[in-house]
């Protein structure tokens, strides 16, 4: 019988083993998912766990792993299985033969055609490591999940430059730590039982530490981003949780307690709960994936330097395994803020596997049981997120690992439509769009903007079964886009108004609200003639009439559509009052919402609770790409950065300049002077156009105008 690989044995292997190409594979998408449950898992609200209201998935527990192989000799292999596994190889003649593989080592003989690894694990994903002298695992290998030991399907495998230590499947692996100390600690004074409490002096996540416990008993915890709800303490038992993040310990003497579970937070508090118990100091893990930080920003304006910094420090945060909406609260996986921290991240990080496993988790796999996030225009988002995660990273295999799961999602949203063919308002449908000063009046009809999401969906799912060669897809969708792109304007365009309406009723009503929303999307999606373009600038973007947005989120994309005008001077006036006015408040990270209208506890208080408010949110992070996309200019504009444009525009800025990621190297932009300099460092073919002129931009070249 087969002999069975145990489950997974670490192996002591130089350095040097470990950079030769050989990574550890798994089933696409499984490694998103699982991170994501595991993630999702660690919310902290209320003094307890809370865990998303929308379906979660899990890997496949049995894959078989398979490569097509040539040899001219025996081939030695080195095998690192997670999991139960077993091994076979296939001859000329199409018999497998059961094989070996006693402490991991194996020797493929020269007239195999193929190698076959199946691995069972009910923990983690499934996952394989190996290197010979000429195979070695890699995105070249397939792979399929099993209801028996036969191969099922045969589909590219997902991998990492991340994971090549043969001794740390990444189910074992943990994010890098460092020791951090707080700016003070002492205990509250004027707080109740306050035992010790530390200001760390900025936004952070990471594993608290009590050092020299003495004595024992309950403490209650308090994780907070402002000094004010750290010293809420009364507020951690009342009705609806006013207090969100505090959760109960049992401590006992020792001479170093560690928290094993993450916490976002810049302040810790401990305050007696029970027993008798004291503590000498607090520190902290600190944990971040340890990208480096490979776009850059800087220009003539201090503040503008300093916005782009808090920015990045923002997105850092909230980039973990899979992106997540905020580190204290929520700690979940939004499709909204995940596709913009997509962007963000392109031009500050060029994390792609990041952003591949974030849409893997938000995905999930079939059959689709409702909306992501259960929000129609999360789900819309997440299909024109997948297209531009092509053309941003190049990657070659991502499309034909999607697309089955990408068409079984429209199936799904095209069922949820109307009869004729519109985003419906169904039950157990929510309709976000925004976190408005005003309800929205998004339900009983149908809104313009969803429709155009869905446009943009269905626009982006035909360019990837392009891609795929699923040219019936492609034809259908762009059919049915065409369709409802064509009745969009003449349905919602009010003349009196010079603006697109917000909703028509399912009886026929108009409401005769106008909101920024459709208006703003109509404009860089290129709804508009000449004239309705010019009406919505005057009459919704640059008009006092229209009730203004508060949010981030949405701030995001309207300075978008305001800097795709060419407005880059009214822009940069626009970042330095909203995310500006949010660092004179003293913020070492960026909120979920700024009103500057507010004062005092009122900028923390949000849905009726009194400390409501992420102060760590993704979305809060978008300076980064609107600086780097249309300050600095640059954009692809083919796969992977092989074709790209640069169009600087400094928005009045005496010079800038900075470097922008790509999946080859990085490109640099500098204005200084009235001239515009870009350099190649990569293997893209770039054009700048600057005033007027244009130049070509050799791979690994530069050119000046």
């Amino acid at each position: 019988m087969k002999r069975m690989l145990s489950i997974f044995a670490a192996a002591v292997v130089s350095a040097a083993a470990a950079a030769d190409g050989a990574r550890w594979i798994w089933y696409p998408g499984d490694y998103g998912i699982w991170w994501g449950n595991e993630l999702q898992g660690e919310r902290l609200q209320w003094g307890s766990r809370l865990v998303p209201f929308w379906p979660l998935y899990e890997p496949h527990s049995r894959v078989l792993f398979r490569k097509d192989v040539k040899l001219d000799a025996d081939e030695p292999l080195e095998i690192r299985c997670d999991g139960n596994a077993a091994v076979w190889w296939w001859d000329d003649k199409g018999v497998y033969t059961e094989s070996s593989a006693l402490l991991g080592k194996f020797t493929l003989p020269k007239n195999a055609t193929s190698i076959e690894i199946k691995i069972q694990n009910n923990a983690r994903p499934p996952s394989v490591w190996v290197k010979g002298p000429h195979l070695v695992s890699d995105s070249s290998w397939n792979v399929g999940w099993t209801t028996t030991w036969d191969k099922a399907e045969d589909v590219p495998c997902d991998s990492s430059a991340r994971f090549t230590d043969p001794g740390t499947p990444p189910g074992l692996a943990k994010l890098p730590t460092r020791e951090k100390k707080p700016v003070w600690c002492r205990p509250l004074d004027g707080v109740e039982g306050s035992i010790m409490a530390a200001d760390f002096g900025e936004e952070t996540y990471g594993y608290v530490r009590f050092i020299d416990v003495k004595g024992g008993g309950a403490v209650k915890v308090i994780y907070a981003e402002s000094e004010a709800e750290l010293r809420a303490v009364e507020l951690a038992n009342t009705k609806g949780g006013a207090l969100d993040g505090w959760e109960m310990l049992e401590l006992s003497e020792t001479k170093e307690f560690r928290r094993d579970i993450a916490h976002g937070f810049r302040y810790v508090g401990v305050v007696r709960a029970g027993g008798d118990v004291s503590i000498g100091g607090i520190a902290m893990d600190f944990e971040t994936k340890a990208m480096p930080v490979r776009g850059s920003f800087r220009c003539s304006d201090v503040e503008l330097n300093r916005i782009w910094d808090v920015s990045v420090h923002t997105l850092d945060l909230t980039c973990r395994e899979v992106f997540i909406e905020g580190v204290k609260r929520d700690h979940w996986v939004w499709s909204g803020d995940a596709v913009q921290s997509f962007l963000m991240n392109y031009y500050v990080f060029g994390d792609y596997d990041g952003c591949r496993d974030t849409l893997w988790t938000l995905r999930g796999k079939d059959p689709v049981k409702c909306h992501l996030n259960r929000i129609m225009d999360y789900t819309f988002y997440w299909f024109d997120a997948v297209e531009k995660y092509r053309l941003y990273s190049g990657d070659p295999v991502f499309a034909r690992q999607v697309y089955p799961r990408m068409k079984s999602l429209m199936e799904f949203a095209i069922s949820r439509l109307d009869a004729a063919g519109r985003p419906a308002d169904r039950e157990g449908d929510w309709m976000f769009i925004d976190w408005a000063p005003k309800p929205l009046p998004n339900n009983g009809g149908v809104t313009s903007f969803e429709q155009m999401l869905l446009v943009r969906a269905l626009e982006a799912t035909a360019g990837v079964a392009r891609d795929v060669g699923a040219k019936g897809d492609e034809a259908a969708y762009l059919e049915r886009a065409k369709r409802l792109r064509a009745e969009i304007v003449p349905r919602y365009w009010n003349a009196e108004k010079g603006a697109l309406m917000h909703m028509i009723y399912n009886d026929g009503r108009v409401d005769p609200t106008v909101t920024r929303y459709p208006n703003m999307f109509g404009l860089f999606y290129g709804y508009f003639d000449e004239a309705q373009r010019s009406s919505v600038v005057k009459n919704v973007m640059l008009g006092d009439g229209v009730m203004k947005i508060q949010t981030p989120y949405m701030r995001f994309y309207e300075l978008e559509a305001l800097c795709s005008l060419g407005m880059q001077k009214r822009v940069l006036g626009e970042v330095k009052s909203y995310w500006g006015g949010m660092l004179r408040l003293g913020a070492t990270s960026f909120w979920e919402l700024y009103n500057p209208d507010e004062s005092g506890e009122a900028h923390y208080a949000m849905y009726g609770r009194r400390f409501g408010k992420s102060l760590c949110h993704a979305w809060g992070a978008s300076p980064v790409y609107l600086l780097g996309r249309y300050f600095l200019g640059v954009e692809p504009t083919a796969p992977g950065f092989a074709e790209y444009v640069v169009k600087p525009d400094s928005g009045g800025l005496e010079w800038m300049e900075g470097d922008v990621p790509t999946p080859s190297g990085s490109i640099h932009v500098s204005v200084r002077g009235g001239r515009a300099t870009v350099r190649g460092n990569h293997a893209g073919r770039g054009v700048l156009r600057w005033k007027g002129k244009t130049a070509e931009i050799p791979p690994e070249g530069s050119a000046s105008l």
